[in-house]
């Protein structure tokens, strides 16, 4: 088995036919000849010593020439046992976690040899791999060593190593990790019967009537199946002492007696201690005490800081509240054991719901600023699920719906008939926010205004304030026709507003920036000489970088500021020919966009800031339209692509 799957089916197709044409494997595969030229120079370089090699004859193509049958066969039935028995192998971050649990679960050095020979890599690219891996083990203190004719290990503490495994070699981001066993996970423990652990871990957890999500309760199995492996090979761990409840003792015990009868092992108290951590984070189980009032009090600062900031009135919420208090909780009970609780959908989050992502990060952060009670990504992305529902809820109380003032000097029976009649016909799409005479209508002041988007009216009304029509009050079929026309016509000005925010003058096509905080400073400095933001803008967009990534994928950056503090909404863009690093992960990768929107949102425009996000994340899940951006060699053609998907 090849690295990955093109170069796997490239050799099966050679080894098929007597000759294979480079153009007919660049046609199949959908590459380029010279792409086919290194993925032969790679094949070769894993065939070196297994008695073949391909090889190009002109002008007929590439062949496999067999230089030592029996070791050529050998190779093949390894090849089919690895298909048939390894992991998924088919990008270089799937090699390098299986090369990771190897040395992780190995007792002694491995050669380089078997590693590569397991793997099927070549020499250069298992030492590309080792500088990836060395930079993984360090954040785990963990420490590689090499010796000459013996191959590498991995020394560390059994804690770091388990940790290292949990959360670098177990995927938990993937749909099988919650509907059942992936077969990576029974290779990675061949001797434990994760069903098993499955069965009895239920059976305890119901007999004292514990509710655990799908994902916590495989979060637990997990943990176990890694203590069993691990015990089994005489590898310990150790717990510093540390005050536990009773209860949950009594279930823990309970658990390993079972364990230690099935597998005929001995579970240390070290151990015993590790699994109670693990149950106390994944079935929240109170087993520390956290002040509660403290809490309620903070996270109610936090929703101030969300209303200050976005406009956004959620301190009222009571379903908010409360699933934030229990949420918040169990987090900071998992910080207290100095355990982090991971996040699978994290990228999922940010991604679909980057708007409430992003006023979570930046007012829970500001309010739980003191260890251990802070707060990271992942922690932040939970949160962001909730305030995301209780947004839903506040812009379903009318910000999406058409607001409606209704207008009728026919009297009261006139006005129900016109009601009724507008419920039937556009019922979901409109809220009627007040029914008025015209008297009443005229002497509205322009704060009371802003609380509805049109007035439809029995009369004609002389006043350009809002967007109004004229109708029947008893709404005839022409009547309905023409409100359905006015609400089209609002969202054609709508959008053609949202296009608004983008300016010739703020549009910058580049050839090449030196680095990411040029290009912010640059962006920033022409928003400030068009009077739309403050000299401190840049502070503010520099501050928020620091908090975490901006980049919301391989292509695509959306900067801005903490707040919402600019005098006008505009976006400035910036299209880059060549990619820029924006990043570094926590392997050291570095991670570049070629476009990049820094916002600038007046904090009065509410609606501008959903739009806007929500047209973000338009770009952000349509990689074609991001290709397209990227082509726009003029702010013509990139307002035309973006215009399309601009929401109303």
């Amino acid at each position: 088995m090849f690295p990955y799957g093109r170069l796997n089916d490239i050799f099966n197709d050679i080894k098929k036919h007597d000759y294979v044409s480079p153009d007919r494997l660049a046609d199949k595969f959908h590459v380029t000849d010279r792409t086919i030229r290194g993925d032969i120079q790679e094949i070769n370089g894993i065939l070196n010593g297994h008695g073949a090699r391909v090889k190009l004859k002109r002008k007929f193509g590439y062949y496999v020439e067999i230089t030592d049958p029996p070791a050529y066969e050998h190779f093949q039935e390894r090849m089919e046992a690895a298909l048939a028995e390894s992991m998924e192998l088919d990008s270089s971050e799937d090699r390098i976690r299986y090369i990771l649990s190897m040395l992780l679960f190995a007792s002694d050095y491995i050669p380089l040899e078997q590693i590569m020979d397991t793997v099927f890599i070549s020499k250069n690219t298992l030492s590309n791999y080792i500088r990836t891996l060395k930079r993984i083990l360090d954040k785990y203190g963990l420490e590689y060593i090499s010796k000459p004719n013996l191959g590498i290990k991995v020394i560390g503490s059994e804690k770091d190593k388990r940790r290292c495994i949990m959360e670098r070699v177990i995927t938990s981001d993937n749909d099988s990790y919650l509907t059942g066993f992936a077969k990576e996970e029974r290779l990675l423990f061949p001797e434990v019967d994760l069903d098993y652990l499955k069965k009895v871990t239920l059976d305890e957890l119901k007999k004292r009537s514990i509710d655990i999500s799908d994902y916590n309760l495989k979060n637990l199995i997990i943990h176990l199946a890694l203590l069993i492996t691990r015990v089994k090979s005489n590898h310990y761990i150790t717990v510093e002492s540390i005050e536990t409840d009773c209860s949950i003792m009594a279930i823990i015990n309970s658990l390993c007696g079972e364990i230690e009868a099935h597998y005929g092992i001995a579970i240390s108290k070290g151990e015993k201690l590790y699994m109670y951590l693990h149950m106390v984070t994944n079935t929240h189980m109170e087993a520390t005490e956290i002040d509660d009032e403290w809490l309620r009090r903070s996270i109610g600062e936090a929703l101030e800081i969300i209303y200050k900031n976005y406009n956004f009135d959620l301190r009222a919420d009571k379903a908010l509240l409360s699933n934030l208090f229990r949420h918040m909780k169990s987090i900071f009970i998992s910080k207290s054991f100095g355990l982090n609780i991971r996040n699978p959908l994290l990228n999922t989050i940010k991604n679909n719901y980057s708007l409430a992502f992003e006023i979570s990060l930046t007012a829970f952060t500001q309010v739980f600023d003191t260890p251990p009670f802070t707060l990271n990504e992942e922690d932040v992305g939970y949160v962001a699920v909730h305030v995301c529902a209780a947004i839903e809820v506040f812009f379903s109380k009318g910000l999406k719906k058409k607001k409606v003032f209704l207008v009728c000097g026919n009297g009261l029976a006139a006005l129900r008939m016109l009601e009724t009649r507008l419920g039937m016909y556009f019922d979901g799409q409109i809220n009627i926010v007040r029914t008025l005479s015209c008297n009443e209508y005229m002497d509205l002041c322009e704060e009371s205004l802003k609380e509805a988007d049109c007035t439809i009216s029995t009369s004609p009304l002389n006043d350009e304030r809002l967007p109004s029509i004229t109708v029947d009050f008893a709404l005839k079929n022409k009547d309905i026709e023409s409100i359905a026309r006015f609400f089209t016509a609002i969202d054609a000005a709508e959008k053609e507003k949202k296009s608004g925010f983008f300016e010739e003058d703020l549009f910058f096509r580049l050839h090449h920036v030196s680095g990411k905080e040029e290009l912010l400073t640059m962006l920033c400095r022409r928003l400030k000489e068009k009077g739309f933001v403050e000299t401190d803008f840049i502070d503010s967009v520099l501050e928020r970088e620091k908090l975490g990534r901006t980049n919301m994928n391989e292509l695509f950056a959306l900067a801005h500021p903490m707040s919402l503090c600019a005098r006008n909404t505009k976006v400035a863009v910036a299209i880059l020919e060549k990619p820029l690093v924006w990043n570094r992960d926590e392997c050291g990768q570095e991670e570049t966009v070629q476009i990049v929107f820094l916002l600038a949102i007046n904090q009065e425009m509410q609606k501008d800031l959903v739009h806007l996000y929500d047209s973000m994340i338009e770009i952000v899940n349509n990689s074609k339209l991001q290709q397209r951006l990227i082509s726009s060699d003029s702010f013509e053609k990139f307002i035309a692509e973006l215009h399309a998907i601009l929401p109303v």
